[in-house]
């Protein structure tokens, strides 16, 4: 009588614990407990204008997830299965400038568990911080950056001193640029606090959209000397990103005491300014002035493997990507150009013949 009650107490017991956490907790087909409930500490982290890493906190006995993700206001989500074992998750190819929505749910046996909370993140480029520790000696007094082309008014930005200033959400200081411009110029002025001395005065601008500041995109440089003024002449590669009139890539302008101080981090004396930079292409220049083709075309565009080209001199083409990275090369067969190694997103071909250069758009669907 004894033995069976005790039988029944314990299968009582395993029943109500059964029945109590059916809706969370299921055996998977490995024997590891799984649970469909919604996972910890989403967020996003090494955002660039095109992509972006989706975080949340890994759970070994559900080692199965879902992302979606959607444009915000668009209808349409992204779906990616994560079964990796690991907790993250590379978003690619997305457009620039734009704001997501991403939730993350695991999957316990074939079923989608419950949503996360709903994150959000802008594809934009964050900067690594510089600053001096102090402007008490010398500081930045004027920056203006006055463009090549038609359409285009100069930035005029007058300053006191500061440490650090970031005028990218100022639109009155927005320097905007053609792409394959040249003869822009960029000219700081300084100013010392008490009796003038030397300063070096640096300015970057990224180009390529990669988020950091590169010796090749150096656009200023002046050594150490007593001169109020410094300027210089540049140029923008035909291959620089174009940040439409949505968000921009950083120009980052440096004055300190020696040549020597860093382009991120802390320094003696001196300022740092950070300016947003829009560039897109000048629809005015003719073909003489750009050095291409403007009759040139490429078909189908949109295109999946294969595209055929016309009215294009050379045999040699470059691809590059949105960031303006080159990624392919190679010769041009009976006006073909096999695309399928490419991944879904915006490209440029670019073919060389003598001093000329053809430049197209190119979507890979």
């Amino acid at each position: 009588m004894i033995k069976s009650l005790f039988y029944f107490l314990v299968l009582f017991s395993g029943i109500s614990l059964f029945k109590g956490n059916s809706n969370t907790v299921n055996e998977s087909s490995s024997g590891i407990f799984c649970d469909n409930q919604p996972p910890d500490n989403v967020h996003a982290s090494f955002i660039t204008m095109n992509s972006a890493v989706i975080n949340w906190t890994f759970d070994p006995n559900t080692p199965n997830y879902v992302v979606r993700f959607r444009p915000v206001g668009s209808n349409a989500w992204s779906v990616i299965f994560s079964s990796s074992g690991i907790g993250y998750c590379a978003l690619t190819n997305l457009a620039p400038c734009t704001s997501y929505e991403v939730y993350v749910a695991k999957i316990c046996n074939g079923l989608t568990g419950l949503p996360s909370s709903m994150i959000t993140f802008t594809t934009a480029l964050n900067y690594c911080a510089a600053t001096s520790a102090g402007a008490e000696v010398m500081h930045i007094s004027n920056v203006t950056v006055t463009p090549s082309g038609t359409g285009l008014t100069p930035m005029v930005s007058n300053s006191g001193a500061s440490t650090y200033t970031d005028y990218r959400p100022d639109p009155s200081r927005k320097v905007q640029l053609f792409l394959g411009s040249t003869n822009n110029i960029i000219s700081v002025s300084k100013t010392w606090q008490a009796t003038p001395g030397t300063a070096s005065v640096r300015a970057w601008i990224d180009f390529n959209a990669d988020g950091t500041f590169q010796d090749s995109e150096m656009i200023l440089v002046s050594n150490s000397s007593g001169s109020s003024a410094v300027s210089s002449s540049f140029a923008v590669p035909s291959t620089a990103f174009q940040t439409g009139s949505g968000c921009g890539v950083a120009m980052r302008v440096i004055i300190s005491e020696t040549y020597t101080s860093p382009v991120c981090g802390t320094f003696t004396y001196g300022e740092v300014e950070d300016y947003g930079v829009y560039i897109s292409e000048d629809a005015s220049l003719s073909a003489s002035e750009t050095g291409t083709v403007s009759h040139a075309s490429i078909y189908p565009n949109p295109a999946s493997d294969i595209i055929h080209i016309s009215d294009i001199s050379g045999n040699e083409f470059e691809i590059y990507n949105a960031a303006g990275q080159k990624i392919s090369t190679g010769k041009i067969s009976e006006q073909k150009i096999d695309v399928r190694h490419l991944v879904k997103g915006i490209y440029f071909i670019q073919v060389k013949h003598h001093d000329k250069v053809t430049r197209l758009k190119l979507i890979k669907k």
